[in-house]
């Protein structure tokens, strides 16, 4: 399935964009992001440092670009496709494509990849009773 950003953002909720963009947890399929040198050259080029701008102020570095899911820390740039050693090292334009990257957060990233949907889903507060914290009562 190719992902494209365009179709993305015609999804309206995060779950739906965290959906569409999920791996299904295949951590044994082969990325350039096995390759830490090349990981490296990539994220410390130029080249990648302006697209990453890019996209983070495109999507108001919120998580999916969603508006309710503004990012307090640091904000990463994901390929919707994941990229191969060889697209990275045969300057696939790809690699740089706006349509294939979006904005989200490191725990984010980390569910895209390998799961667990539920610990990025805000639940809503415990309602508190009088004394329901004291033991003894």
């Amino acid at each position: 399935m190719k992902r494209s950003y365009l179709e993305l953002i015609t999804l309206p909720t995060f779950e739906e964009r965290f959906n569409y963009l999920k791996l299904c947890g295949r951590p044994s399929e082969v990325t350039f992001g096995r390759n830490r040198n090349l990981n490296q050259m990539l994220y410390h080029s130029p080249q990648w440092k302006t697209i990453r701008q890019k996209v983070i102020i495109r999507d108001n570095g919120c998580d999916l670009g969603i508006a309710e899911r503004p990012l307090s820390k640091s904000a990463l740039v994901h390929h919707l496709n994941p990229i191969t050693i060889e697209q990275v090292t045969n300057h696939d334009p790809a690699v740089f494509d706006l349509n294939n990257l979006i904005t989200v957060s490191l725990q984010t990233h980390n569910a895209i990849h390998y799961g667990a949907l539920e610990r990025l889903t805000p639940t809503s507060p415990i309602e508190r009773k009088p004394n329901d914290q004291i033991p003894w009562r």
